[in-house]
């Protein structure tokens, strides 16, 4: 018992040592903060007031009023003349904002009133950040005394708790199933802030749309009628009569992808309108002209006349200066050059700005602007004055582009320090956990399982010695000693185990004669790691990262069938041997016939693919699926109570989803219907507490008091793997439920696939049928990962499930539910394999029991080598991010992967810690 206890922690170890590993890259590879360049104090404040000598004046104010209509997740596509009439037919210009990723709210804002871009992992402090802006527009109204005033999204009041005058925030703006409410108390707010005078700027963030599409998706009817409501709103700001002079930005933070979600880089996503009204202006026409969204913040503050804020590098939008006499609209386009190129040579250094093109441009420019100042002053309004005008403009421009691009890309920095520290311990874990699953005598023979104290010691003060070099030398930079100290701790643990990797690789690798030959102690069949190598291997390209799911179909299907005609030739060429090949043909039949429900169960994976169209018949499908997944669960129900209670919460789930009007059902009123819902899913709560509850009391003593250790873990992981399915199917989209009945019975056979194939075998091997059932578990875990709608974009990320049952936004509840949700078929994979493995007997294929029990593998071998397997390509994925670190696609297409593989590592790190605690606490009779 001792040996697999060892190999318990063992394994938990090393999975910790893994995501402590992950943590260190994500620190380094996405810091947690961008500064393009500097600290305030070295970039010269205030706006320039001279030319060349020449006295400059700063524009005033060019609007008495700026609103700022921000509606969250409004595409580009979503206003037009039928879904918004009065906002079309009214903007004075519609231009289109490009928006950087990642495309959620937190880091937009941030862009909108910094001018700078956000790291990418900003993504991952969207939700529930504490973090505050120390300089942006609303900063330098603030120190001008000028009063502004907020409705919407409480991620403003996170990011700017102390510099809005009035503020009416939404309590819970993450709250995904509040369509209207919060909308409604926004233009309750706009109503009575139209009434008053005071304010010089108006933030209203509308979040209803992007909480339908989160919900019901992009194609629900409610889009239309909230952006109707939108459009109404804005009805309300134009008409209002005591707004003379004002200026009105409609626009969005980001976009929403095809599926309702948002977070990648699709056109959807990052393209967003930017409609402008004012008092009289001409009417828009058609303009493809497109800007970044960053460029929103200097533009502002150019038109409120204060200071743009010193971390903007976003240039400027011709289309709102329109207002401004000729001479301000150049001192605008001048203050935006001076501000960049300042930036520029505190980024690069005076000498390298002095001989760069960019500032051959701008001395060029202030040349002209300052014989165009002349000529208007004399009163000179000629056509040489507007040639004056246009190259001045032109060149300024050319120079804010310029210097605007250079400092974007300046901004991806790296510490390479922690991506190194990360990136050993990774792959030193990984490494370690290969080794030790493949040879077993070699693991026991360096004592890779245990702690060797000198070894230890050697280890930290190898990392004393790199922690001081690299501080020294500025490889790693940490705020306080007390960080540099904790350093010491993953630094000591990649050396220890970097010198366990290098000698056990130097054993493997040392020829024979001075050794003896190492022997492999599971077999690796090559049809399996051939798969498994391609796999990794496509991890390499970003199309395939992209069309991932191409790639596990393939495989999947191609290694189950590839299996299965790799046993029909055994069987047929075992029996035709047996019977001196008479009667081929009906041995051939007959095998056939066997395997029969292999390819039905190739057919279902097929259709899998395409369960998304199957929109019409969701109904009856939802019906099927539920009868079907409550058939899979009665077989293994502890009792005729536990499997009634079971139907009786699939049935709560069909009523639940009748209420919601997503499947056929009785008639009812909405007002009735919504009445329903809680009642409906309290029911349903009581049923999965009872089935839960009968299955624990199954598997007491005093109920059972024969029963066996082995069997009580057996019950209480089959109880809690009927819980989990049964939550699952409550949180599953409706065409998704039929997935989950599917997976296990593609699971079940294949692993009689495997029996057979292994009892099929010249000579018998209970690791190598122990082999083909983990890799194929991993493989049909990531195939029905994508057949639920996942990728590696995080727009296809489903946040309704989180919100179930829920009146009020809790962070626990949302993450747990959401990642069950996404992550389902690899938790229920996972924990079905363990069951299977404790189930089953091999005499049930016609091999006497052998001793170990075959049950002894489920955590001496299954949970050893299913983590490697995991947390391999995961390592091998973070070292191909270094190399990859300059690629287009960087933060596109292969750090939303990044992020997914981790935190796969990470809910595999949970399901195996609270199943490595019952095997703790009732396995001992192995």
């Amino acid at each position: 018992m001792e040996q697999h206890k060892s190999r318990l922690g063992y394994t938990l170890g090393m999975l910790s040592l893994f995501l402590l590993g992950a943590v260190l890259f994500l620190i380094g590879f996405f810091p947690a903060s961008y500064s393009a360049a500097e600290k305030d104090s070295t970039v010269p404040e205030g706006r320039p007031t001279t030319l060349h000598g020449v006295k400059l004046e700063p524009p005033p104010p060019a609007y008495d009023s700026f609103i700022l209509f921000l509606v969250d997740a409004l595409r580009n596509d979503f206003p037009d003349a039928t879904s918004m009439p009065v906002a079309h037919s009214r903007a004075c210009e519609r231009l289109t904002l490009h928006v950087d990723i990642p495309t959620v709210t937190m880091p937009r804002l941030k862009s909108i009133t910094t001018g700078t871009l956000s790291n990418f992992i900003d993504i991952a402090l969207n939700v529930g950040h504490t973090e505050q802006v120390e300089d942006s527009v609303l900063h330098r109204l603030k120190q001008r005394n000028r009063v502004v005033s907020f409705a919407g999204d409480h991620t403003w009041v996170n990011l700017f708790p102390s510099e809005f005058t009035r503020r009416a925030e939404n309590n819970d703006s993450f709250f995904v199933n509040d369509f209207y409410e919060g909308d409604r108390n926004v233009t309750k707010v706009l109503e009575s802030e139209l009434d008053k005078s005071d304010w010089s700027l108006l933030i209203l963030h509308y979040l209803g749309l992007d909480h339908i599409g989160h919900v019901e998706g992009n194609a629900s009817p409610r889009i239309a009628l909230k952006l109707k409501e939108m459009d109404e709103a804005v009805q309300k700001i134009l008409e209002h009569k005591s707004l003379p002079n004002y200026l009105l930005m409609l626009t969005g933070d980001h976009g929403m992808a095809d599926g309702g979600g948002h977070g990648g880089n699709t056109p959807a996503e990052t393209l967003v309108p930017l409609y402008l009204y004012s008092k009289n202006c001409s009417k828009a026409i058609s303009s493809t002209k497109t800007y970044n969204q960053i460029d929103l913040a200097p533009t502002l503050s150019v038109l409120l006349s204060v200071e743009i804020p010193t971390p903007s590098i976003g240039s400027l939008i011709p289309e709102m200066l329109q207002s401004l006499s000729l001479e301000h609209q150049l001192y605008a386009y001048f203050y935006n050059a001076h501000h960049l190129l300042n930036k520029a040579r505190v980024k690069f250094g005076h000498d390298r700005v002095q001989w760069s093109d960019y500032y051959t441009w701008y001395q060029n420019a202030t040349l002209v602007h300052k014989k165009l100042l002349f000529h208007m002053r004399d009163g000179d309004g000629s056509g040489a004055s507007q040639v004056l005008y246009h190259n001045a403009k032109l060149n300024y421009m050319r120079v804010a582009r310029v210097i605007s691009g250079l400092l974007s890309e300046s901004l991806v920095k790296f510490d390479y320090g922690f991506i190194a520290l990360g990136l050993t311990l990774t792959t030193a874990a990984s490494l370690h956990m290969v080794i030790s699953v493949l040879y077993l005598d070699l693991t026991e023979q360096l004592h890779l399982d245990s702690l060797n104290v000198g070894q230890l010691v050697v280890s930290v003060i190898a990392a004393v010695l790199v922690n001081m070099t690299s501080h020294a030398l500025d490889i790693i930079r940490t705020s306080s000693w007390l960080q540099s100290f904790m350093l010491l701790i993953p630094l000591a643990i990649s050396v220890y185990l970097t010198i366990d990797v290098a000698q056990a690789l130097l054993k493997i690798a040392l020829p024979p004669i001075y050794t003896r030959r190492l022997k492999l102690s599971i077999p690796l069949p090559l049809p399996l790691l051939a798969c498994f190598a391609i796999r990794t291997l496509t991890l390499g390209s970003s199309s395939f990262i992209e069309f991932e799911y191409k790639t596990w179909y393939y495989l999947g299907n191609t290694l189950i069938l590839l299996t299965a005609f790799r046993t029909l030739r055994r069987r047929i060429t075992k029996t035709n041997v047996e019977l001196d090949g008479r009667h081929l043909y009906t041995i051939a039949s007959t095998c056939l016939w066997q395997m029969r429900k292999v390819f039905v169960m190739l057919m279902m994976l097929t259709l899998m693919r395409y369960i998304h169209r199957l929109q019409a018949i969701r109904s009856t499908i939802m019906i099927f699926s539920l009868l079907l997944l409550w058939a899979r669960l009665h077989r293994h129900s502890a009792s005729w109570m536990q499997s009634v209670a079971s139907g009786a919460a699939l049935c709560m789930v069909y009523c639940f989803r009748g209420l919601n009007g997503q499947v056929h059902f009785i008639e009812l009123a909405p007002y009735l219907a919504s009445k329903l819902m809680v009642p409906t899913l309290v029911i349903f709560w009581c049923c999965l507490a009872l089935v839960l509850g009968l299955g624990y009391r199954e598997a007491l003593p005093q109920t059972h008091p024969t029963l066996g250790t082995r069997s009580v873990l057996l019950q209480l992981l089959q109880t809690n793997l009927s819980s989990s399915l049964l939550l699952a199917a409550l949180l599953q989209k409706v065409q998704n439920i039929l997935l989950l009945p599917v997976l296990l019975v593609a699971l079940q056979q294949t692993y009689k696939l495997c029996d057979v194939f292994g009892t099929s075998a010249r000579k018998f091997s209970v690791r190598l049928v122990h082999v083909y059932k983990i890799i194929m578990t991993v493989f049909l875990a990531r195939m029905f990962y994508f057949y639920q709608g996942n990728s590696n974009s995080l727009s296809t990320i489903d946040l309704t499930p989180g919100y179930i049952g829920q009146t009020s936004y809790n962070p626990v509840i949302v993450g747990l539910f959401v990642t069950l949700n996404t992550y389902g078929a690899e938790i229920h994979a996972f924990l079905y394999l363990i069951v299977h493995t404790l189930r089953s007997d091999l005499r049930s294929v016609g091999i006497m029991q052998l001793q170990p029990p075959y049950s002894i593998a489920a955590d001496s071998l299954i949970a050893p080598l299913y983590a490697a397997l995991i947390m391999l390509p995961a390592a091998f994925y973070l070292c191909l991010m270094v190399g990859f670190r300059y690629h287009l696609f960087i933060y596109s297409v292969f750090s939303p992967k990044a992020l997914y593989d981790c935190y796969t590592v990470l809910v595999f790190y949970l399901v195996f810690l609270v199943t490595s605690l019952y095997f703790k606490l009732f396995k001992n009779d192995a």
